[in-house]
């Protein structure tokens, strides 16, 4: 649960509150802890960046934004902000290793992506939920491309067959989407760190 956000419990996007108390009261306990936290982690793993910094402890500073981005990426795959992370409720099982693991593999080299300078902007503890709402808008088109990439699948013994030419549909219609996702995770984690840089006050090396 750390790791994704089923936005739908609130709402969409634009109903997850910032405060963490009132996200727990709208939802209740139980459902918050079972449905995701993950803009509230980052948050929480950027203090720890911060913490970090001050110490003046490299290896802690390291450490801890590594982990920091690991979160930042999960919250910029459209899967991971919608309950219908795997596809479960539209027959579309498998299809968030086939976004997150079978298209980055084939589709997504380091030499495509795009690499965006990290500019400091105002609000960027908030930032998470903004990440969420641009990630879970991608998801309706994902969920269409793999179907109709899926229409060349045949059925086998163990389920769906899923050969080069549903990689071509689906690499068509989702690659643009996979490359911008990881771009812009890369973007956000480089803006995180220098944010908390800034708020450890500017610590030298």
């Amino acid at each position: 649960p750390r790791h994704y956000l089923s936005a739908e419990d609130y709402g969409g996007p634009a109903g997850v509150p910032y405060d963490v108390q009132e996200a727990m009261a709208k939802v209740g306990a139980e459902r918050f802890q079972k449905n995701g936290q993950a803009p509230w982690v980052i948050q929480d793993r950027l203090r720890d960046l911060v913490d970090a910094f001050k110490k003046g402890d490299r290896a802690q500073v390291a450490y801890a934004a590594t982990i920091l981005g690991h979160y930042v990426a999960d919250l910029h795959v459209p899967l991971h902000t919608t309950d219908n992370h795997n596809g479960q409720n539209t027959g579309q099982k498998g299809v968030h290793s086939r976004w997150e693991t079978g298209l980055v593999g084939r589709f997504a080299s380091l030499e495509s992506l795009q690499v965006m300078p990290a500019v400091h902007e105002a609000g960027l503890f908030k930032a998470p939920w903004v990440w969420m709402t641009e990630a879970y808008a991608l998801v309706p088109k994902l969920l269409e491309d793999d179907r109709a990439a899926d229409r060349t699948s045949p059925e086998g013994p163990r389920g769906k067959n899923r050969g080069e030419a549903y990689w071509a549909i689906f690499g068509s219609g989702q690659t643009p989407a996979v490359r911008q996702q990881l771009s812009l995770a890369g973007k956000h984690l480089a803006q995180m760190i220098q944010y908390a840089w800034l708020l450890a006050g500017k610590p030298k090396p």
